[in-house]
């Protein structure tokens, strides 16, 4: 496989929209809120409260049917707090999403609000990070990568005024600002920025969080795109074994793990192919394949 046809390849791995006829309907937060008929409280870590760590936690969510949360996703978030707004969340009742008489499984996401005692200033700071990369976000979704640019870039150099421990939302918006120039193909400038939120990934995340397989994943893809198909071949080794090690720390985030790791073996085993390597790809797409047939 020349690296012209690994580069096409790859780009058609990229997220786009489902079309499949089982995949949840996205309402907005707004219109899901007017649904929400249960809401329990997160409970505050104790080490969270010591070390006096509050903020937003965004999640996305999936309401069944019957207006019960049947997943959620960690999308943002200090990981001190990310467990208990999950457990909070999860007990979330909502009225039924109707499309005509009929209820219908929804997507969408919220946000659970822990109060710190941070400092007047340090606080402000954070929201106007939350609102930026909020904003980022928005646009990356939508597809506007030139645009989503500066968005993101702004939400580095506002995480960069946060306190030092303040890990996750750093490694976030550079992940963010690393894929929305990924996305406008500037492959060699994204990889800088990948490494970076990696390697505060790795000083932060437990080697079982898929959070950091995602990082390991997102820097494979950027190295394999350039020709570094060595680089490539040992970071998604490491994102497959930390999938794998996620599903089994997290069962109850089994579904969406299992979805990434998947992703992950097909991407690798591309790499594999463009090394000659044929027999490695074929059992990688086969793995894929037990997961998701």
């Amino acid at each position: 496989m020349t690296r012209a046809v690994f580069l096409l390849v790859v780009l058609l791995c990229a997220p786009t929209a489902n079309a499949q006829s089982d995949t949840p309907k996205t309402v907005s937060t707004a219109e899901a809120t007017t649904h929400l008929v249960q809401r329990a409280e997160p409970t505050i870590p104790p080490i969270a409260e010591l070390v006096e760590t509050g903020g937003k936690v965004r999640l996305h969510i999936v309401i069944s049917p019957l207006g019960q949360v049947s997943s959620v996703t960690l999308l943002s978030g200090h990981p001190l707090l990310a467990e208990a707004a999950i457990d909070a969340v999860k007990q979330w009742k909502f009225k039924p999403f109707l499309e005509g008489e009929t209820p219908v499984t929804v997507a969408t996401d919220v946000e659970v609000d822990f109060p710190s005692g941070m400092s007047e200033s340090e606080s402000a700071v954070r929201s106007d990070y939350f609102r930026v990369e909020d904003e980022c976000r928005s646009l990356m979704k939508d597809g506007e990568y030139v645009e989503a640019e500066p968005k993101c870039r702004e939400a580095v150099e506002i995480s960069n005024r946060l306190p030092k421990e303040i890990v996750l939302e750093r490694s976030s918006a550079l992940s963010m600002l690393a894929n929305s120039i990924f996305s406008q193909r500037r492959f060699a400038d994204a990889i800088p920025l990948y490494e970076h939120a990696l390697e505060l990934d790795k000083g932060y995340l437990k080697s079982n969080d898929a959070d950091l397989a995602s990082g390991y994943a997102n820097l494979g893809r950027a190295y394999a795109i350039t020709g570094s198909l060595s680089k490539a071949d040992g970071l998604y080794a490491t994102a497959v074994a930390t999938f794998e090690a996620a599903i089994k720390n997290l069962p109850s985030m089994s579904e969406n793990y299992s979805r990434r790791l998947a992703r992950t073996l097909n991407e690798y085993a591309q790499v594999k192919d463009a090394e000659g390597q044929t027999e490695a790809a074929s059992a990688l797409r086969q793995q894929a394949n037990e997961i998701i047939p």
